[in-house]
């Protein structure tokens, strides 16, 4: 996998993160922080985004592991996989825990930047990528094979 970072993990990124979301929001709007994800996530993970154009979330699937264990939470989540299905479910996801750990409240807009990278991670693709939220550390990432019209 071409992303992946090593070195030290300072956790208080993930408050700089939450900060970063609740700023642009109010300052820019949400077009704003779609447009940023959708750069970010066409651009900066151009290799994920290529292989996704490709029909392969091998690289996306990658990405989510790694990030994920480099915290320390490989025990954090499952995931499946099927011919035209992948589902990562985060169950206890280590970025939300160390904000709530800081008595940050992880408010539903913490996962939208997760969610607008997965919208346009699926644009032009054959796979359609949702995120279900359902709790303040647990969230459910699918990717399903869109049908053929």
């Amino acid at each position: 996998m071409r992303y992946r970072e090593t070195g030290e993990v300072h956790r208080d990124f993930h408050l700089s993160t939450n900060n970063m979301i609740h700023f642009t929001l109010e300052r820019y709007g949400k077009d704003f922080l779609r447009e940023l994800m959708r750069r970010t996530a066409q651009d900066v993970y151009k290799d994920i985004y290529m292989h996704l154009k490709a029909g392969d979330w091998s690289e996306l699937l990658e990405h989510w592991k790694y990030f994920h264990e480099r915290e320390g939470g490989k025990a954090c989540y499952t995931y499946t996989e099927t011919a035209d299905a992948l589902v990562f479910h985060v169950l206890d996801c280590p970025a939300a825990r160390h904000l709530e750990n800081k008595g940050v409240a992880v408010t539903d807009e913490f996962r939208l930047p997760d969610i607008l990278m997965n919208e346009a991670w699926s644009e032009g693709t054959p796979f359609q990528i949702t995120t279900e939220v359902l709790g303040p550390a647990e969230y459910r990432q699918t990717v399903t094979r869109r049908k053929a019209t």
